[in-house]
């Protein structure tokens, strides 16, 4: 299912915001995402258990991180557990220990970027995660990837002061997830208007119609200008209604 956002921009008083949905085969509706943690604590043994209690692959949304094209996310955390869980063999780890992780293999396509974002890691490279109580959020990215196909990572951590062993090794997988972006507006005069737009909706194009049940829209052609992460337009508003659609290509 895909759904336009719809503006009609007019001189009176309010400026209405319509939202027209359109069933197109092929397509899925957005999905909600549940809270993604790699929790991280040892064992009564003393090894390094890394937990992923969520559903894999993970969604990587549409980037809106600068420079860093296709989909990605910085959701996705190594958080050290706070609490000691006998009955799963699940405790805090020791504060004297300073923890990176591994990449030990990865799919083409899909990436994590080094732990100061200058770059994609490659295989054998670390990134620093901390010593525990720690918060570490990499930044996850499917660069070049098909909605519905699953891109892998293999990953390990280790403890650079020799606390724990070595963890395991892990696989995290990750799928694109095409978002809708939003068109919004901003009265700038009594007879201007701005809409704006994520840079990162590739392949849409900004539409207009007098009527939001129009058989063809117009596709408008006039240059955005770029504000930070966002696409700018300025318009003309005039007694006459029209309605603004995002379509994508």
């Amino acid at each position: 299912m895909r759904f336009f956002y719809n503006l009609m921009l007019s001189q009176q008083k309010i400026i209405r915001l319509t939202f027209v949905w359109f069933v197109l085969a092929g397509l899925s509706p957005a999905l909600a995402h549940e809270e993604q943690v790699l929790s991280v604590g040892r064992n009564a043994a003393g090894e390094v258990i890394v937990d992923s209690d969520f559903p894999q692959p993970v969604e990587l949304p549409v980037s809106i991180f600068p420079g860093i094209p296709g989909f990605a996310t910085g959701e996705l955390a190594f958080h050290s557990t706070i609490l000691d869980e006998p009955d799963e063999d699940f405790f805090q780890l020791s504060t004297a220990a300073n923890f990176q992780f591994v990449l030990l293999a990865k799919d083409p396509g899909v990436e994590v970027w080094n732990d100061n974002a200058s770059a994609f890691m490659a295989v054998n490279e670390t990134h620093s995660i901390g010593a525990p109580i720690f918060d570490t959020h990499p930044i996850w990215n499917i660069v070049n990837g098909v909605p519905g196909n699953s891109y892998s990572l293999t990953l390990k951590l280790q403890d650079l002061n020799g606390v724990y062993p070595d963890s395991e090794p892990f696989v995290l997988s990750f799928t694109p997830v095409e978002t809708r972006p939003w068109i919004t507006f901003q009265k700038t005069g009594a007879q201007s208007a701005t809409l704006s737009w994520p840079t990162n909706a590739v392949g849409w194009e900004l539409q207009s119609s007098s009527t939001a049940a129009a058989a063809s829209w117009d596709t408008i052609t006039n240059a955005a200008a770029i504000s930070g992460t966002n696409y700018s337009l300025s318009l003309a508003t005039t007694n006459t209604q029209q309605f603004y659609r995002l379509r994508k290509l």
